[in-house]
């Protein structure tokens, strides 16, 4: 008989047991789940991208020199919204600068990159120039003005835009100029763009110059705007691209925290 009630009591206890263990992991299963759902549902949703930083270097062709109306800058930088993309175009130019010819207040074109040019800039933009014609130490200033982009942008893409003509340049007279940016911007990893070669300004479009054969007038300022804008927009869009992929890394990366701390959390064992 009471071997009877021995048996029947440790019969019991096991059946305890066991509906213990079970509850125990049902609710263990059950923190784990409300745990991910609350770590899921505060996750930080993905910041929209940022308008791109693009800084324009550039001579008197940039600086609206004698142009009324805006600058080419200022309508590229609505040519570019139309086209969907987001950036901030900001004109650094000097009427007379060059890579070695000092503009009208003595910069050269490095000047004008330390005046804009920082670790936020996503595209550099160099644009001439002619004013170079004739100079020596074009290729140590090339040099010197890319280095210096890399040291406060060391990330941004490079594009280099050679000087315009109204012709073909028959006569050589910006040969050296455009060779020798061609020749850097391979270098360095730069884009390079040869307006000569593309023929801006060339033929029909000459009447979009002013008298002087070499300064846009205002529908010109439209052409290089329009031209430019086509340059610069795979540049701006491979830039919002990384922005997204930089975005979306940070929250790969939260969820990856937060699920291990949701596998390091202690699972509670049976109460013996």
């Amino acid at each position: 008989m009471a071997a009877g009630a021995d048996w029947s009591a440790i019969t019991r206890w096991f059946h305890w047991q066991g509906r213990s263990t079970v509850l125990l992991s049902m609710v263990a299963v059950l923190l784990v789940v409300i745990s991910g759902a609350a770590a899921y549902a505060s996750a930080p949703a993905l910041a929209p991208v940022k308008a791109v930083q693009v800084d324009v270097i550039g001579d008197s062709l940039s600086t609206g020199f004698r142009t009324p109306g805006d600058t080419w800058p200022a309508q590229a930088q609505a040519i570019i919204t139309s086209m969907g993309l987001k950036a901030q175009i900001t004109n650094s130019s000097e009427n007379g600068a060059g890579y070695v010819s000092p503009g009208e207040t003595g910069d050269v074109f490095s000047d004008l990159v330390n005046r804009v040019v920082n670790s936020q800039s996503q595209v550099v933009v160099i644009f001439g120039s002619d004013n170079d014609t004739g100079d020596s130490g074009l290729t140590q200033a090339v040099q010197a003005t890319l280095a210096r982009v890399k040291v406060l942008a060391p990330d941004a893409s490079v594009i280099l835009v050679g000087p315009t003509s109204e012709s073909d340049d028959t006569q050589g007279k910006l040969t050296v100029i455009r060779q020798t940016l061609e020749q850097q911007a391979a270098a360095t990893g730069a884009q390079f763009v040869d307006p000569v070669t593309l023929g801006w300004f060339q033929g029909g479009a000459a009447q979009d110059l002013a008298n002087d054969l070499e300064h846009p007038n205002s529908a010109g300022e439209t052409y290089l705007a329009e031209h430019m804008s086509t340059v610069m927009a795979p540049a701006i869009r491979a830039a919002m691209r990384q922005d997204q992929l930089r975005g979306a890394g940070s929250g790969r990366q939260w969820a990856r925290t937060a699920n291990s701390r949701r596998e390091l959390a202690p699972v509670p064992g049976p109460i013996v």
